[in-house]
């Protein structure tokens, strides 16, 4: 019996959606025919998830630690160096090399820090400048886990892209999560089954990653998922750097060259418009961009019509539901660090961790706004078995964020998706 519900409300998902997009008249005829069988698609992947849930990495904690290190205490990895992360093995660094090198490389044990100090921006702050003179110390976040040589090659772009902005941050954080391929130290010992399987010889690979002034990679010892990364990565911004502005990106994505100063200057209009909460103490906001996709093909244009990993607006007119974490951008303040926390590492996969934190923002009266002009590029799987996984992995996480937030099918269906159309060229 239980089946046959299953296999009827799939059915009725599947008409919904094929209905939705042929009612779609900014379509043609081609792409109403497409769209309609990745549609088809999306939802058998998304139900079998559903059927298949995921299981908690461990048991959450509310709110989720926003968790830490400090730089006193730290191992240091080998092989570190200011500006490049050396191949290890044969040529080790010295003690004091090691010592100098703490600055690029630091190994991560999860220690937290108690009360973390930064200089929260405020309403007045921001209204006693003009925006051109509003400098705050804006920290990117970027959980990477690279399994092969592509994965790599779309971390350097990202990194290079990152390099150019417009607004230096003044931080950069690589947050690796146990990656399996060490990305950022590939030598003459590295085998073509590392790689991905790709047939590319490794003496052509570079041995070593030259990072760019600003940047620092973090090496985690083993793997915890994206949230975790996240979350550590937002604690050093915080402790280590006095981060008033975190920004997050994925490691599969390119910035347009304006993506921070554009954050910056919508964070500037929101303080400067913002109210202040009933007890007289300003609160944080949360900031999504608009998330593109980087290819031309019929899936990316797909993702691009619908917005797959951008925020959805609220029809109550309280800005969006979520941010999606790979173009979300944080003003940090105390109520979000006390009451909100970090992201919960307790979700299984790179699904609704970051609906989670906005909804859980949200109700601590923090809101998620859209900031339009903060572009990102992503670059999304195009093959219709990555398609079909994408959606399996959102559908084995739903239950998560529907277990903490029961409400959230009702908030889902009072808001309407940001739809993403832009240049395929990161400008």
């Amino acid at each position: 019996m239980t089946g046959t519900m299953e296999l009827q409300n799939l059915i009725r998902s599947i008409v919904y959606e094929v209905k939705t997009v042929l009612r779609d008249d900014t379509l043609s005829l081609y792409y109403k025919i497409a769209f309609s069988i990745l549609k088809i698609l999306c939802v058998c992947g998304f139900n079998l998830g559903r059927i298949y849930p995921e299981k908690r990495n461990r048991n959450p904690l509310l709110p989720p630690p926003i968790p830490t290190f400090s730089s006193l205490q730290n191992d240091v990895l080998e092989g570190a160096t200011d500006s490049a992360v050396h191949q290890q093995g044969e040529n080790k660094p010295s003690e004091a090399e090691k010592e100098t090198d703490s600055s690029a490389v630091q190994s991560c044990d999860s220690k937290t820090h108690d009360s973390p100090g930064f200089n929260e921006l405020t309403t007045e702050s921001a209204a006693a400048v003009e925006q051109s003179d509003f400098r705050p110390t804006v920290v990117v976040v970027i959980p990477v886990y690279v399994r092969t040589l592509q994965q790599r090659k779309e971390v350097l772009e990202l990194v290079t892209s990152l390099a150019n902005q417009t607004y230096k941050p003044a931080q950069v954080l690589l947050v690796d999560d146990a990656s399996p391929l060490q990305w950022y130290n590939i030598g003459t010992s590295v085998m073509p089954a590392q790689c991905g399987g790709e047939k590319q010889q490794a003496e052509e690979v570079a041995a070593s990653v030259k990072l760019p002034e600003g940047f620092k990679l973090i090496k985690c010892p083993k793997n915890h998922g994206p949230a975790a990364a996240r979350s550590l990565g937002l604690g050093l911004a915080m402790t280590e750097h006095q981060a008033q502005i975190v920004n997050f990106i994925d490691s599969d994505c390119e910035a347009d060259i304006h993506w921070v100063e554009a954050m910056v200057k919508a964070h500037y209009k929101e303080l400067v418009k913002s109210k202040t909460s009933a007890e007289g103490t300003m609160i944080g906001a949360i900031l999504s961009g608009v998330t593109y996709a980087y290819g031309n093909t019929a899936v990316d244009k797909f993702h691009d019509h619908y917005g797959t990993l951008n925020g959805r607006i609220k029809i109550n007119g309280e800005g969006l539901l979520y941010g999606p974490s790979c173009n979300i951008s944080i003003r940090i303040c105390k109520k979000l660090i006390s009451e909100v926390g970090g992201f919960d590492e307790s979700f299984p996969k790179a699904a609704f961790e970051d609906v989670d934190f906005c909804v859980r923002a949200n109700k601590c009266g923090i809101l998620t706004q859209c900031a339009k002009d903060a572009k990102v590029w992503h670059k999304y799987g195009v093959s219709l078995p990555q398609l079909f996984r994408m959606f399996q992995r959102y559908g084995a996480s739903e239950w998560a964020v529907l277990e903490r937030h029961p409400e959230y099918m009702e908030l889902y269906g009072a808001s309407y998706h940001i739809p993403a159309q832009a240049p395929k060229v990161v400008t």
